[in-house]
Parts: structure tokens; sequence; C-alpha cells
């Protein structure tokens, strides 16, 4: 699946600091079986060549780094913009759960599509869900398996490791490893500082780009995370607010089953923004994408 290649180094780049709007900074509610995980074997390299002297030396030596191989989308064709006008793109991470199945009856009532940024949930429930958002025509993008703050910010390669581990398992369940993600609290979040100090969002970001994955935060956030269960008008009063002026929306809501109100404020946000003018897209690789960091 693509050439190999080896990321070496440190990656020195300067952190920015990003915009305020709240995203997921905390664990998911959601409870599965943890499966196993994936064993990543290294790479032994043999020698490309001989001494020009008689008496020719030979040495092998093992790579102590992971070696991963490039990401390539393999799933569904994407298809092109419906046209000019405003778009506005529905997100909604943390899932599966609970509300998930309510969202997509939500959304196939209006007849519009979105992304789900989901997390690993190794169970038939889980895999289920992950089914049912691709047969009904929304994108699957990577929110990492465990959404675990301390494994995943670690280091590139923690981070890495994860995306994959929910990779493999969203390949084995509907065909394809999505090449879109977010990260968990946003490109700019500072919960990932403690495990991983000040500049490992640059670091993150940059390997992630690498790897060939497109990451997209938002520019409208519906505020659902700033609460336990946030209140219904405020949902629709934070995401109506934030679209005015803007032609091109990434809308952050949450798929969890205790946020009721998200549920609730979904119909009304989407008839007021059709009465605003956009129409509905989901998120692939070449959207319109808004970054708080760009590495």
């Amino acid at each position: 699946m693509g050439s190999m290649i080896r990321i070496t180094g440190v990656l020195v780049t300067m952190f920015l600091s990003g915009s305020s709007l709240i995203g997921c900074s905390t664990p998911e509610l959601h409870k599965g079986k943890d499966p196993k995980s994936v064993s990543i074997k290294t790479l032994q390299l043999s020698p490309n060549g001989t001494e020009k002297t008689s008496t020719a030396s030979t040495a092998t030596y093992v790579e102590d780094e992971i070696v991963e191989t490039q990401h390539f989308y393999t799933g569904p064709p994407h298809f092109s913009s419906s046209g000019s006008g405003k778009i506005a793109y529905l997100t909604f991470d943390d899932g599966p759960s609970e509300s998930t199945s309510k969202i997509l009856h939500i959304l196939k009532r209006f007849g519009v599509t979105a992304t789900f940024f989901v997390v690993g949930a190794d169970t038939s429930e889980g895999r289920a869900l992950y089914k049912q958002i691709v047969a009904e025509g929304h994108a699957l993008g990577n929110h990492t398996y465990s959404h675990d703050y301390n494994r995943i910010y670690k280091s590139p390669e923690a981070f890495m490791k994860d995306v994959r581990r929910l990779d493999q398992l969203l390949e084995e369940t509907v065909g394809y490893r999505p090449d879109i993600l977010r990260f968990p609290g946003g490109s700019n979040n500072h919960l990932s500082w403690k495990p991983g100090g000040r500049g490992i969002m640059s670091k993150v970001a940059s390997v992630a780009k690498k790897e060939g994955y497109q990451y997209f935060d938002w520019n409208v956030s519906s505020t659902d995370a700033a609460a336990p269960v946030q209140d219904r008008e405020m949902i629709i009063d934070s995401v109506l607010s934030a679209s005015r002026g803007k032609k091109s929306i990434i809308v952050l809501m949450h798929d969890n089953t205790y946020k009721t109100t998200t549920l609730e404020a979904l119909p009304i946000v989407i008839k007021k923004l059709q009465a605003a003018g956009f129409h509905f897209e989901k998120l692939k690789k070449s959207s319109f994408t808004f970054q708080f960091l760009e590495p």
C-alpha cells in the first residue's frame, strides 16, 4: 500500500496558539470491548553495496524506529461539489454511541449528508453503526481509536499508532481507511502539552499530513461540549451566530449518548441553515478546511 517511509529526526516547528472554540476535551463516554493492539514489525535492512577493496565487508542493522507505510485512501469515490454557494459541513465527534442512529434518522429526514469523526468501538453494535453511517451516504473520519490524550499525545509515533489501530478496525468493517481525521480537542488543544510538551501538536500535525491525512478543525462550534448537557437554544444560537458572514462552515457537534439537546437542536439547526442559503455536504480530503494550527 504505497512506498515505505521512515520518519527520523525531530520536527522543529513553532507552536501556534489557535482559536478558543470549544472541542471535545474529555474522554469518550461509550465503552466497548478493547481488542488486542495491532503489532507493528520493525524492518531489517541489509547493505546495498560492498567495499571496492578485495576484502569486502558486509554488515546489517536493525531499525529501532517503527517503519510505517504511506497512507492511501481506498474508499468510495469522492464526487465534486454540487456547485457554488454556501456550504455547510456538519461534523459529529466521538461516536458511535446510542445517539448515532437518531442522528442518522434526522439527517435522512432532511436529506442531508454529514461527517462522523469516530473513535474505536470494536463491538457488534459499534461495527453495525460504522456500516450504517457509510451505507446512508455519510463520511467517516478518524478521531483516534482511544481518544486518550495522555496516550495519543505522548509523541507523533504514539498518535499514529492509535490512528492506525482505528484504521484497521474500519477497514475490516467498512472496507477502507479514511483519509481525513480530526484531532481530539482540535489541533491547538493545550491538554496535549502535559504528555507531549508544548510543541507536540505541531509535530503530530506535520506527521499526519506527511502520512497522507487531511485534518479538519472547525469554524463554527455548537458549544455542545461546553457543558455535559448544553442548553438547546444555546446550541442553536451558537451555530447560527457563528455562521453569519461565512460561505463555508464546518460545524462541530458531538455524537454522544448523553447529549440529548444536540439531537433536539439538530433539526432546527438544519432548517435555519437551509433558510440562510446553505446546502450540506460531507467532508473529503479536498474539501474546504479550517485549521487552527498549520504545521
